[in-house]
């Protein structure tokens, strides 16, 4: 019987799918582990509930309060299926921030191996795998692998750019890029920034070029139409933001980014630097014994590569401007150098746990080193001593993953106080942010919780931000007590000023639990941005 697939492509294609299909069950596995030394927060907790409204018949997430980024499109519905298998439980932020970084390392590799077969395609895919292999622990694991908060918006970039790649100029894929772009951007606003301007800016730049060569518009049609479905995106995406408000969804709160005065700017200079470095486990300010120290050192090689592939592929662009350079790779680049200079001009930035602003460019740089720097790696006339190296470094990667997996598990937040609650039969309260929707996840969804803070008056009201508001709501739910713990938003005289002296008050754990014997919702005034 003939075949129209040649022996050995057919064999080659069977280990290449083998290969990733083993690659993902042992990276999830790890990068579960990974992602359990970090304890689950009210940002992962308040998704997790939202993802939970979903599957119980509430789609479009009616009476929520959201943050500035929804992540509606993206991250919501893997938490969906995670739920609709593991139930409502603190570890299904770990196990989504898994199955996240597992998809990025795998769409980083496919990325970077592009079109190439043989060595230089399996050098390119494990050079891109590589440098994302093994998160440093501490805060790069807090910025990679804790709630969703950008790093996954690169899934459906990688996603868009495996389908420019494979498919190539059919009549179909602009209107395949025109809807994975509105998809994510209705999830992520950023992808403007790493998937809209990059596509467009790279096939304009290529059309530019190929009109100032006289190939005529027939010529150059297929990047107009490309660069037009980026750009068309945008609208689609923000007709379905109003869409759903319109619909009783959820509404969406104010962003917090803006130029920032040129004042301000040199401030940014150290810690952006350190977030990009904390990005790819190398930045040393943050780590504290010798093996950290020795993980931020190694981490370093990522770093170099990532930079050289970054400096290669600008220089090709602005070489070529457009034309003889690679579509993907220019995609790659502009996004990269966008997404740190947005984060530079747009953000006050006051620690490296910001960086996740920045996460795709860990998972796009990644996919960049390998796809610039692979194949030279594999026709270098030094490569009987180079590819031992990287035969070395990447087994040094894999090792660090393995220590990084055997940390000890964090347990979530506020477990303990969850359980304290439960077993005083206190099931309905308000409490800052970081206790409220926390309480409620770790209580697998026993405890009812509305975070509130002071408005100007200095009384206690409902916060808007990542909150079911119809718990603040008296006519239909009730709460009689309130947390406050020590160095919170808070404060006992806040609540006293509010509602009364308390009927009974409860310390735990240096927390203070106020109980009174009616509806405090009765006495709360609006909700504060």
């Amino acid at each position: 019987m003939n075949s129209s697939i040649p022996r050995g492509g057919a064999r080659g294609r069977a280990l290449w799918i083998g290969g990733t299909v083993a690659a993902a069950v042992v990276l999830m596995l790890a990068y579960l582990r990974t992602a359990g030394t970090v304890p689950v927060l009210s940002d992962g907790a308040g998704l997790s509930l939202q993802a939970w409204d979903m599957l119980h018949g509430n789609p479009l997430l009616h009476g929520w309060q959201a943050t500035d980024v929804t992540f509606y499109t993206t991250e919501l519905p893997q938490l969906m299926l995670v739920e609709a298998v593991a139930g409502l439980r603190p570890e299904v932020v770990h196990i989504g921030a898994a199955m996240t970084y597992t998809l990025l390392v795998l769409l980083a590799a496919f990325v970077a191996r592009g079109r190439a077969s043989g060595a230089e395609g399996l050098v390119r895919a494990l050079l891109a795998a590589g440098v994302m292999l093994a998160p440093e622990p501490l805060a790069p694991t807090w910025i990679l692998m804790s709630s969703p908060d950008h790093v996954g918006t690169a899934v459906p970039v990688l996603v868009l750019l495996l389908l420019l790649d494979w498919a190539g100029r059919r009549w179909y894929v602009p209107v395949l890029v025109c809807l994975v772009l509105a998809w994510a951007i209705a999830g992520d606003p950023l992808t403007l920034i790493v998937g809209v301007v990059p596509l467009a800016a790279a096939c304009l730049l290529r059309a530019c070029q190929g009109l100032a060569r006289r190939q005529g518009p027939g010529g150059v049609r297929y990047e107009l139409v490309l660069s037009a479905a980026a750009v068309v995106a945008v609208p689609v995406a923000l007709a379905a933001d109003r869409l759903v408000p319109a619909l009783g969804g959820f509404t969406t709160s104010r962003g917090v980014s803006g130029l920032e005065p040129l004042a301000m700017l040199p401030g940014n200079v150290r810690l952006t630097v350190r977030s990009f470095l904390a990005l790819f486990g190398a930045d040393f300010s943050a780590v504290h014994g010798g093996l950290d120290v020795a993980f931020a050192a190694v981490h370093l090689a990522g770093v170099a590569l990532v930079l050289a592939a970054v400096i290669v592929a600008a220089w090709r662009l602005l070489r070529y401007l457009g034309t003889g350079s690679e579509l993907i790779a220019d995609v790659l680049v502009i996004a990269v150098v966008g997404n740190v200079a947005g984060y530079f001009f747009a953000f006050r930035i006051t620690n490296i746990y910001a960086a996740h602003e920045i996460g795709p460019v860990l998972s796009l740089g990644a996919a960049l080193a390998g796809r610039t720097l692979g194949g030279p790696l594999v026709r270098a006339r030094l490569r009987s001593w180079l590819m031992p190296a990287f035969a070395a470094g990447l087994a040094c990667y894999a090792a660090m993953l393995g220590v990084a997996a055997t940390r000890a598990q964090a347990p979530p937040q506020n477990v303990t106080l969850a359980a304290w609650l439960t077993s005083h039969d206190l099931r309905s309260g308000l409490a800052p942010y970081w206790q409220g929707t926390s309480v409620t996840l770790d209580s697998l969804g026993r405890i009812d919780m509305v975070s509130v803070v002071a408005d100007r008056h200095g009384r206690l009201a409902p916060r808007h931000w990542l909150a079911d508001m119809r718990l603040a709501d008296p006519a239909t739910h009730s709460a009689d007590f309130v947390v406050v713990v020590p160095g919170g938003v808070i404060t006992k005289g806040e609540a006293l000023a509010t509602f009364g002296r308390p009927a009974r008050v409860y310390q735990y754990a240096g927390d203070t639990i106020m109980v009174w014997r009616e509806n405090l919702l009765r006495h709360m005034g609006p909700p504060v941005s």
